[in-house]
């Protein structure tokens, strides 16, 4: 379960540096490299916390609420933050 809490943060983290920093400086700055290298790293953490998610529903760690209360999350900014935590919490009933 560390590793899904893991790439729930790693996942967050790049949805807002996509989301704060990459954007702005594409529509603000005029600089979409930003978008061009953030979008992919985006897109890799999003495909790792997917693995995660479901290895961990496989292996019976949670159940298909929590599958679907972590991929909502997921697209929310700082949802990945609110799922890192709801995972602590089902970390420590175990």
């Amino acid at each position: 379960m560390t590793g899904l809490m893991r790439a729930a943060i790693f996942e967050a983290l790049t949805l807002l540096a996509l989301f704060c920093v990459a954007m702005p400086l594409k529509y603000v700055a005029g600089v979409p490299l930003a978008v061009s290298i953030m979008g992919p790293i985006h897109g890799l953490a999003f495909m790792i916390f997917l693995w995660f998610v479901v290895r961990s529903l496989a292996e019976g760690l949670i159940n298909w609420r929590g599958a679907l209360r972590l991929l909502v999350g997921a697209f929310v900014p700082f949802g990945g933050f609110a799922n890192e935590r709801w995972l602590r919490g089902q970390l420590e009933d175990l």
